[in-house]
């Protein structure tokens, strides 16, 4: 079966493809071809994770997207979080369609918004928020937040030279990645076409959020745009 829209759909940093898994499972229920690389060392070993560099995320997404090349008329990069990272650095490789971030830092961490957390924790007495932060802090090897901070800072300067359609999504409650992400990605690309999409109710993982489904609707009559 040949398709017309392939969309190679990449997840973030210390995660996996249930990250992204909603919106893969959504866009083939609508047609799309879609593949959801694992990122190499991302197996939830933490020795696994700091044996890989910056590279081999980039590397590891290569063959599928080579894949949907050969198989589609048209293909789109989709990148969550640090996948959109990635997703950067392929589109200036390789002749795609289109690119979408979500959720993807360029300042992570929002200062404000964990203090809000923290409050509503001693509010509500849960500390839901508190044992997320002192869990997260801790699951991640020092090399791998390093090749992290990498590709951060090289692939920052790459956003000007992109070109492709840009379709840049952000939740509002999102407290790993800076709101003010979205609108640098923005701003910084040199797309003639793109789009911007805040979604108020969605925290980081954004394709988990009760937003999730406008997200996915946004994100499919823009690939049905180009």
């Amino acid at each position: 079966m040949e398709y017309k829209t392939g969309c190679l759909i990449i997840h973030g940093f210390g995660g996996n493809t249930h990250e992204v898994e909603p919106l893969a499972n959504h866009l083939q229920s609508k047609g799309f071809l879609t593949f959801c690389p694992n990122l190499k060392g991302h197996t939830g070993d933490r020795k696994a994770l700091s044996r890989v560099s910056y590279k081999d995320w980039i590397e590891s997404c290569e063959d599928g997207l080579k894949y949907l090349l050969s198989s589609c008329e048209k293909v789109v990069l989709i990148g969550f979080s640090m996948g959109g990272l990635v997703a950067v650095n392929l589109s200036l490789k390789y002749k795609v369609s289109a690119l979408a971030t979500l959720s993807t830092p360029i300042y992570y961490w929002d200062i404000k918004r964990i203090f809000l957390n923290i409050v509503q924790d001693f509010k509500t007495k849960t500390f839901k928020n508190l044992r997320r932060y002192r869990s997260s802090t801790g699951s991640l090897p020092f090399l791998a937040l390093v090749n992290f901070k990498i590709l951060l800072e090289k692939t920052k300067p790459l956003i000007k030279k992109t070109t492709y359609p840009l379709f840049v999504a952000q939740g509002m409650l999102d407290d790993t990645v800076n709101q003010r992400s979205a609108k640098y990605i923005y701003k910084n690309s040199a797309a003639k076409f793109k789009t911007i999409r805040y979604y108020n109710n969605s925290e980081h993982l954004i394709c988990h959020g009760p937003d999730c489904i406008r997200l996915f609707v946004d994100l499919e009559d823009f690939i049905n745009s180009i």
